[in-house]
């Protein structure tokens, strides 16, 4: 799985209802993560700080999830 799709799975989860967004550890009350592919790879960043997470949780390589999310998603 490509980078790429990975970051279009973390963009869906982080606009899904009914889950818990990824969130700057710096401050929670800061605006969702967001995936971004640098030099060094996919990363989440914080829209109102500094904060760089280098850590993409394993769910979201994980088909069985992103099935579980989509049908999630179909239901709102």
């Amino acid at each position: 799985m490509n980078e790429e799709d990975v970051k279009q799975r973390i963009k869906d989860y982080q606009q899904a209802e009914g889950v818990h967004p990824l969130t700057c550890v710096n401050n929670s009350k800061h605006e969702k993560l967001y995936p971004k592919v640098l030099e060094q790879g996919l990363v989440l960043l914080c829209p109102n700080c500094n904060y760089k997470q280098t850590y993409i949780p394993d769910l979201f390589y994980d088909e069985g999830f992103y099935e579980w999310l989509r049908g999630m998603k179909s239901l709102l």
